[in-house]
């Protein structure tokens, strides 16, 4: 696949799906973002993306290989259903779907995530990370 600049684009949204497996897309493109010619901007592959494989009981280094010989999404999601271990995507699923921002902590998420500050509730991290994604690029400082 072709290297992504993630500062002119946000990766995919964090609830888009390709296989079934949530996140997996951005996932994708954040890892597009590292090749040759790419450029990750203020993404990190350590957090979801690396917690996605651990769940899935894929190395990062595969994940990698496969992102980058892949031609297309299909190539990436046949590798990824065919090397994720049994109960992997499922157990995936209920972590994420019920993750909170720095795992829960208030003084981490306010530190990672400053538009939280004064909210008492700061939903899931997925929905945290979209907002984080609009913002990130409505002030047009993603580089």
């Amino acid at each position: 696949m072709e290297a992504l600049d993630l500062t002119k684009a946000p990766p995919r949204a964090p609830r888009e799906e390709l296989a079934g497996i949530r996140f997996l897309p951005r996932s994708i493109d954040k890892i597009r973002a590292t090749l040759p010619g790419g450029h990750l901007g203020e993404y990190l592959i350590e957090g979801l993306t690396t917690m996605m494989l651990d769940a899935l009981g894929i190395t990062l280094v595969a994940f990698t290989d496969a992102v980058r010989t892949a031609t297309s999404d299909d190539g990436i999601a046949t590798f990824v259903t065919a090397h994720a271990k049994p109960g992997g995507i499922d157990a995936w699923h209920r972590f994420v779907d019920a993750r909170k921002p720095q795992g829960g902590d208030p003084v981490k998420a306010v530190e990672a995530y400053p538009f939280l500050a004064g909210r008492s509730d700061f939903g899931l991290s997925l929905d945290v990370i979209a907002e984080d994604d609009r913002l990130l690029f409505a002030r047009g400082n993603a580089g």
